[in-house]
């Protein structure tokens, strides 16, 4: 699967960055702007990592590709966008840019914005190929990566209400 390589190289990148973004501190951002950053980061970081990682703890085990999961997943986080768990990077980018005071680091992170682009389309083409029509219905109804604004989130086509 072409998603698969992509996926390590886009998590690679990112997680490459993390000491980028540490070692790159910014000299020209001091005193309270410093420490505003530094607490926004922070304010990030302490709501993105636990949903890193409960998104995370949805997934099977092996999970490479669609065919390793027992349904489409629409519930949970995947109820509000298609990508949750990228979606909690992409933002977890720029707080560790924040936390870090790392002006490159938050440039650098803006700059991987077209490889989760580009992943997330992959994975569409093949989540299309396998869930079909489901898949598609559900695309219409989802953000990529954030809500859709202009639609109210509605339960349809018999998706779990227990939310």
């Amino acid at each position: 699967m072409e998603s698969v390589k992509l996926r390590k190289l886009t998590f690679l990148l990112f997680f490459t960055l993390v000491p980028f973004s540490c070692l790159s501190h910014w000299p020209l951002i001091t005193g309270q702007l410093a420490g505003i950053m530094h607490w926004v980061g922070f304010v990030i970081l302490s709501i993105t990592v636990p949903l890193a990682i409960y998104i995370h703890s949805l997934f099977p085990k092996r999970h490479e590709g669609p065919g390793d999961f027992e349904k489409l997943m629409t519930d949970g986080p995947y109820r509000y966008v298609r990508h949750p768990f990228y979606s909690v990077f992409i933002v977890m980018g720029f707080g560790i840019g924040l936390f870090c005071v790392s002006v490159p680091g938050l440039i650098a992170y803006t700059l991987l914005l077209p490889l989760w682009g580009k992943l997330a389309e992959v994975e569409e083409r093949e989540l299309l190929e396998y869930w079909g029509e489901e898949y598609r219905r559900f695309m219409e109804r989802r953000g990529r990566f954030f809500p859709k604004l202009n639609k109210s989130i509605q339960q349809t086509d018999g998706e779990n209400e227990n939310l």
